[in-house]
């Protein structure tokens, strides 16, 4: 084996390492860590829940370290307070969460919100705003308003529903606190390391193929 051959495998398993450490694979049943450090991007909206009241809270991005690693979520119920200190929660399907359940068309209608809009929320407070009263809307029914502007959440739901593609995704759960959705990427390492073989094989088709000089005297 050459050098380029070996640098190249050692690029495809590097790169797919680096992608695994950032993109977490959950198994639902398993136990985590999870701290709430913020919400952001946000806007700050007042709702009304039918067990916290009315309240002025931060739409938006939540971010979390569950384990150590820092991951986006959003909120998932409307019904509970965040702890400010690290909990332990399980990882559940989203469709069990929370309590009252959401049920298997309102984590279809997440997934797909978060398909659409997650990309743009992460650069936008209003878009972030947006997909979270969204959210909590699909997740909570009647028992759940905004009061004043909903960012869009309206038009995200209709515009959701109409769509096919849906996102990977599960909920880490508590009987004490909020429940958060997070996105789920099971392969995403392996995935990255095959790609980088796969460069290596196209180096090595390269190399042989490559023509070679020949001197005529």
């Amino acid at each position: 084996m050459n050098w380029l051959t070996k640098s190249a495998i050692i690029l495809g398993i590097s790169i797919g390492a680096t992608i695994s450490a950032q993109a977490t694979s959950y198994t639902i049943g398993e136990s985590v860590q999870v701290k709430e450090n913020g919400v952001s991007p946000d806007k700050v909206v007042t709702i009304n829940s039918s067990t916290l009241g009315q309240q002025t809270v931060y739409a938006g991005v939540t971010q979390l370290l569950i384990d150590g690693v820092a991951t986006n979520s959003f909120c998932v119920d409307p019904y509970q307070w965040a702890s400010g200190s690290t909990e332990t929660y399980t990882v559940s399907d989203l469709a069990s969460v929370p309590s009252p359940a959401m049920g298997t068309a309102a984590a279809e209608t997440v997934s797909k919100l978060w398909a659409k809009y997650y990309q743009q929320a992460l650069s936008s407070d209003s878009t972030a705003a947006g997909l979270q009263i969204a959210i909590w809307e699909t997740v909570a029914g009647s028992n759940f308003s905004v009061v004043g502007t909903d960012y869009g959440a309206s038009g995200m739901i209709t515009a959701a529903n109409s769509s096919n593609i849906e996102a990977n995704l599960v909920a880490v759960s508590s009987p004490s606190y909020q429940d958060y959705v997070v996105q789920n990427v099971p392969d995403a390492g392996a995935t990255l390391v095959l790609l980088g073989l796969g460069l290596v094989a196209v180096a090595i088709v390269g190399r042989k193929s490559r023509p070679v000089a020949v001197t005529i005297d």
